[in-house]
């Protein structure tokens, strides 16, 4: 058994199936995995059980008596969005299968079931319900902590304008001032700024988004309060008026130590200048994250905290005391050296992502990691110090969440060319010819990707289209192609509203893949640059591979024939750069036509 499997070992599935023979052979084989399964033989009793057991997965049919599956979703939808359902279906369940995705159904299976295909997306979405677990843990781990800060810290909260919204309880008391005279007044009516032992207004922090250093303020008995002080961004739909937060740290006694201590040490000041000098840059460096190493401009490592030695799998810093962060980080190694010459050239925190093996190199830890050069007081570089934030689960959930995307697109696609009865693999020629342009034309990786998952979707607007038409035998009345002519709006439709961008991409190569580059195309006419650049390409992509093969009305053309009409519909049909960088590679298209 994989360990993604054994994960169905930690959740709770309800199964809900109306045929006997189906519902015994999955109950048989999920209750070897599961933790605890729940059946139920139509909707009513399913939405019982959901009800009593409050199960972590849904592995339901669609058509069933008494209630259907459809109905039965949603319900369960109008209280819980979240729990992940998955749909059992056949190839002609096409009218359900659309309306469970606009329940928000997780993911589908067709019937008959695949047992390894059945455990495999199960076991995937116990990943992900587990990671999601983990993160309502963090979450209410952050809120404990937030409250911390909040118990123990001076917070005031202001808007774009650095004006006050708010101020926690610890610090009107502190102040001994009522919070409400305060609010929506100049944060500079409350507070002074700090620096080199002198007084002086907030103007050159106002716009600040990122900023630690010294505040002060007088309370009305004349008292003055010193804080340690920190700008942090705020951006959350709960706090519209919030822009930034100022989480500040009495350091009354500490200043006034430290005066005392010039004034009784002043044989000794500059050696303690150059330790409080270093001190001040560790204290802004540190308090941007968690994991802390630092090492000489050659890359050798003088110092690791805890977090990051136990984060790469080491028990102590000696472990890596002397050794090259490069070792660690060899992905990374050109990334981190460009971020060492940036932040010693501008004397600015650098931010990158960085990648790093553990002591084992089993395992990659991903990290957003700060970089910043701490100066001794003759202006030399004494060393670098690195901070680290791990994201590595964040990157890999977000992956998870793509892949899943695409996923649903492609199989989306095979839906549609079912049901079109196109010829063999086209959604996967068109997809595979249509990433190869891409590639051709100098599209940055991420807009390959984006149409990578999208091209499949270039015809899912048939699904809508009468069998009577889509499937004739021969010339289409100008009626009838009135008619196939919507499966480009219809397609787009699907996804209008979405914001994701493989979505949004779907809902273009749906639109405009008839589009010609002359402006006769449809369904819009649009011509040139209007044509957005991925419908240019699947254009391209679809008619080479709809003239290669056979179809109802006509019978597949040889490739001579195919290459003559695609030179020859150069800037009517199609964009004359693509066309261009089609017949460049034709060899490679032509390959990928054999190979799928």
């Amino acid at each position: 058994m994989n360990e993604a499997i054994k994960k169905l070992g930690e959740i709770t599935l309800l199964y809900i199936e109306d045929d006997k023979i189906s519902r015994e052979e999955i109950e048989f084989l999920l209750q070897t995995f599961v933790k605890e399964l729940i059946v139920a033989k139509d909707g009513e009793e399913g939405l019982k059980a959901y009800h009593t057991h409050r199960p972590d997965l849904i592995l339901t049919d669609i058509q069933m008596p008494v209630m259907n599956g459809l109905d039965m979703i949603k319900v369960i939808r109008e209280t819980d969005k979240k729990i992940p359902i998955v749909i059992t279906t056949a190839f002609n369940d096409n009218d359900y299968l659309f309306k469970a995705i606009d329940l928000d159904v997780t993911a589908y299976l067709t019937k008959p079931i695949d047992s390894k295909k059945l455990l495999n997306k199960l076991a995937e979405l116990a990943h992900n319900i587990l990671l999601e677990k983990e993160n309502e843990k963090m979450h209410r781990f952050l809120l404990q902590y937030q409250q911390g800060v909040e118990e123990s810290s001076c917070v005031l909260m202001v808007d774009r304008a650095f004006r006050i919204v708010s101020m926690n309880r610890r610090l009107s008391k502190k102040l001994q001032i009522d919070p409400n005279i305060y609010k929506g007044k100049p944060v500079g009516d409350l507070l002074r700024l700090r620096e080199k032992n002198e007084e002086k207004g907030l103007e050159s922090i106002a716009e600040s988004q990122d900023w630690h250093g010294t505040l002060t303020a007088v309370s009305p008995a004349g008292q003055k309060i010193y804080f340690r002080s920190a700008i942090i961004p705020i951006n959350h739909y709960a706090l519209p008026d919030v822009n930034r937060m100022l989480i500040m740290q009495d350091i009354t006694e500490l200043v006034t130590f430290q005066e005392l201590l010039q004034n009784e040490l002043e044989s000794t000041r500059s050696s303690l200048q150059e330790k409080l000098n270093f001190l001040r840059q560790y204290q802004d460096i540190i308090n941007e994250s968690t994991a802390v190493c630092a090492f000489d401009i050659e890359g050798t490592i003088r110092y690791s905290d805890k977090s990051f030695y136990r984060t790469l799998g080491f028990e102590s810093d000696e472990e890596i005391f002397g050794r090259s962060i490069f070792e660690f980080c060899r992905k990374s190694r050109d990334a981190i050296k460009e971020a060492i010459e940036h932040t010693i050239e501008t004397g600015k925190i650098v931010k990158i992502q960085t990648r790093c093996q553990t002591a084992d190199g089993t395992e990659e830890r991903i990290a957003n990691s700060f970089f910043k050069p701490l100066y001794r007081l003759d202006g030399t570089i004494d060393e670098i110090i690195s901070i680290h934030q791990d994201i590595t689960e964040t990157v890999q959930l977000n992956e998870e969440i793509k892949s899943t995307q695409k996923e649903i697109l492609f199989r989306l696609g095979e839906v549609a060319e079912n049901h079109s009865k196109e010829t063999g693999q086209h959604v996967h020629r068109v997809t595979e010819y249509s990433l190869l342009l891409a590639k051709l034309a100098g599209l940055k990786r991420e807009d390959q990707e984006v149409l990578y998952a999208a091209a499949p979707m270039h015809d899912i607007g048939k699904l809508t289209i009468p069998t009577h038409i889509l499937h004739k035998e021969g010339p289409l009345t100008p009626e009838e192609f009135e008619i196939m002519k919507t499966h480009t709006t219809n397609g787009a439709k699907m996804f209008e509203g979405s914001e994701r961008p493989f979505m949004k991409a779907a809902s273009i190569v749906a639109a405009e893949h008839h589009e010609n580059y002359d402006g006769t195309g449809y369904p819009k006419g649009l011509k040139a640059e209007e044509i957005h650049i991925f419908g240019r390409i699947v254009a391209i992509a679809d008619v080479f591979d709809a003239l290669s093969m056979p179809r109802a009305y006509k019978k597949a053309w040889p490739i001579e024939k195919i290459l003559d009409f695609m030179q020859e519909q150069r800037g009517k049909k199609f964009d004359p750069r693509l066309i261009d960088l089609f017949f460049q590679e034709v060899e490679s298209f032509i390959e990928i036509r054999r190979k799928y």
